[in-house]
């Protein structure tokens, strides 16, 4: 048994930027932890699942890299978030539909408004884990729930 603490950043769904092209509104797919938590749960019935058909022939699946990168919509830093190649609505004055796109002042505008997660879990036993927003977590009404 083994106890592992990760930071987990969901994935961003809209940005809003303003006239002047700053970053008005940040919105993810999940800022609450209990559907983090739930979120993450199917995603171990899905490694379990696809484990039981014998998938993972070659290496024993891990939580990180096959339930948190491969299964989930979070991302282990607000780098990775900055980075995913998914479809965004981006409102403003941009032709842009993805984060990565945008300038690179707006990418830091946007990487700080960024809400996160610490996981702690059981390298063995996937499903005794907890999640619990972030001490830093922005507190600003800049940054609003999708779900």
């Amino acid at each position: 048994m083994s106890i592992k603490k990760i930071q987990a950043f969901p994935e961003v769904t809209t940005v809003i930027l303003g006239d002047d092209d700053s970053v008005k509104s940040v919105i993810q797919e999940y800022y609450d932890a209990k559907k983090v938590k739930e979120h993450i749960k199917s995603c171990i019935q899905s490694v379990r699942k696809y484990d039981k058909m014998g998938y993972y022939n070659l290496a024993k699946p891990e939580f990180v890299s096959e339930v948190i990168t491969t299964f989930t919509n979070l991302e282990l830093s607000k780098k990775d978030v900055i980075r995913v190649n998914n479809f965004m609505e981006i409102k403003g004055s941009t032709e842009c539909n993805r984060v990565w796109q945008l300038p690179d002042e707006t990418k830091v505008q946007v990487s700080q408004m960024l809400s996160g997660f610490e996981v702690t879990y059981d390298s063995e036993n996937w499903e005794d884990f907890s999640v619990k927003p972030l001490v830093n977590n922005p507190k600003s009404s800049k940054t609003k729930s999708a779900l």
